[in-house]
Order: structure tokens, then sequence, then C-alpha cells
């Protein structure tokens, strides 16, 4: 029995997510981010399917979850840092680190100078792609050193960075065919 009604929540959900996307996309920009993102599902999860949210809104959500996320993996990295011996996995950690600040700094400046609320469209999409790139090294760099094997302790974390920035990416392509904003 329990099967069943598991199947049927399943087959809810998936109905729903259906439902969704099939909406007017001119009237939700939620549904158009989310299905040029990498990860359509994953963006719902993040936005929930409230659709009521502008371009710009879905922006500056995206940027602000990616900076939330960033840094609660620089926390874990750190911690990583702090507890191994092994001076491969510390240059790993470390260049990871690195690779994570640059990240979040880059993000923090589309609000320090003002990218998007000037309409730099171009700036934000440059930094999201940026910070994909930081999440594409960290998980490279676990494969680098010749003669060891290291199992990755941060993919998910990476692929996490990689699917935000995208999605802000998304959200960016849809700001660019969207009316100015009233300042």
């Amino acid at each position: 029995m329990a099967t069943s009604s598991s199947s049927l929540g399943s087959t809810l959900v998936l109905c729903l997510i259906v439902a969704f996307f099939v909406t007017s996309s001119t009237s939700n920009p939620l549904s158009q981010v989310c299905i040029k993102s990498k990860n359509p599902r994953f963006c719902l999860q993040v936005f929930g399917l409230n659709p009521h949210r502008s371009p710009y809104e879905l922006t500056q959500e995206a940027i602000n979850l990616t900076l939330t996320n960033a840094f609660e993996t620089m926390k874990k990295i750190r911690t990583f840092l702090d507890q191994t011996k092994d001076d491969n996995l510390k240059m790993i950690y470390a260049s990871c680190l690195d690779y994570y600040q640059s990240a979040t700094d880059a993000l923090r400046r589309v609000e320090e100078y003002y990218y998007l609320k000037e309409g730099q469209y171009s700036s934000v999409n440059a930094i999201a792609n940026y910070v994909q790139g930081a999440a594409f090294y960290c998980e490279n760099k676990f494969q680098i050193i010749p003669g060891y094997i290291y199992v990755s302790t941060l993919t998910e974390d990476n692929e996490s960075l990689d699917i935000s920035g995208n999605i802000i990416v998304s959200a960016v392509d849809l700001l660019f065919n969207s009316p100015p904003l009233k300042k």
C-alpha cells in the first residue's frame, strides 16, 4: 500500500512540474529561467513554485542563494583544511578555498558596482560564468596530482555551485529580453 501512495505522490509532483512549465511563459518568468537551466528540478526546488517574481527579482534571488551556498561550502573547506594531515589534500583544499573566495568576491561585486541595478547584464553574465568555472576547477583539483587518486569530498557542493551559476546565467538571459527597470 505504501508503494502505491508514494508512486501516486511522485506522479502528482511530476504533473505539477509539467503543468508549471506549460503555463504561459510570458507570464511566468520562473518557468523561463528554470527550463533554460542545467537542472530544472533543482531550479524549482530552490525557487519554489511561486511564479510571481520579475526576472530581476529572480536574478537577485539566484545571486543571493549562490552566495549563501558558497559561504557554507567555504566553511566546510576550512574544516577539511584544518583536519587533514595530507599535504596534497591541503593544497587541493587551499585551491578550492581560493576558487570559492574569488567566486563570492565576484558575486558581491554585482551589488557593489550596481551591475544588476544599472542593467549591466553582460557583467552579471560574465560573473555567473566565472562562478561556474570556479566549481569546475575546484572539482578538477582532486584529479591533478600525479600518482594520487583522491575522491572529491566537494562534488555535491561543486555541482550545486555550477548549477546555481547556470541559473544566474538563465535569469540574466531573461533580463536581456525584459523591459528596463524603472529607477
